[in-house]
């Protein structure tokens, strides 16, 4: 699995995992129940997550953190749509926690600030 951490400016933290198989099934379970995931609900989402094009985020207020689990994709640009969709998800999270609106301007420089530094992160998401 490849883990990687994105630091939004010392004032959120998003972990963000793919290229996992079910060898990384346990340390995944170990991340969903860190972030207060019911045992039910963490076997429910690795049946999700090892099918093509998944994704899943969840976030912690308290901790001020989110994960990321990004599935296996079947071409690159689903890799990202994939992304895209999750940091959404983490950016509603973050919007909400201090309290911006969801459509104005804070909120749409989220979303492309997170993209960016998942960008500046992963060179090549996919092995390629």
């Amino acid at each position: 699995m490849r883990t990687e951490f994105i630091d939004v400016d010392g004032r959120w933290g998003i972990i963000l995992n793919f290229n996992f198989t079910e060898k990384d099934e346990e340390e995944m379970s170990a991340i969903m129940d860190s972030f207060g995931m019911a045992r039910r609900n963490i076997e429910r989402s690795m049946r999700i997550l090892f099918t093509h094009n998944s994704g899943m985020a969840v976030s912690r207020d308290d901790l001020r953190m989110s994960a990321i689990f990004i599935g296996e994709p079947t071409s690159r640009s689903q890799f990202w749509n994939s992304i895209a969709h999750e940091l959404r998800h983490v950016s509603t999270a973050i919007i909400d926690y201090y309290g911006e609106p969801y459509n104005g301007e804070p909120a749409a420089y989220l979303d492309g600030y997170l993209l960016q530094k998942v960008v500046e992160e992963i060179a090549e998401p996919c092995g390629e």
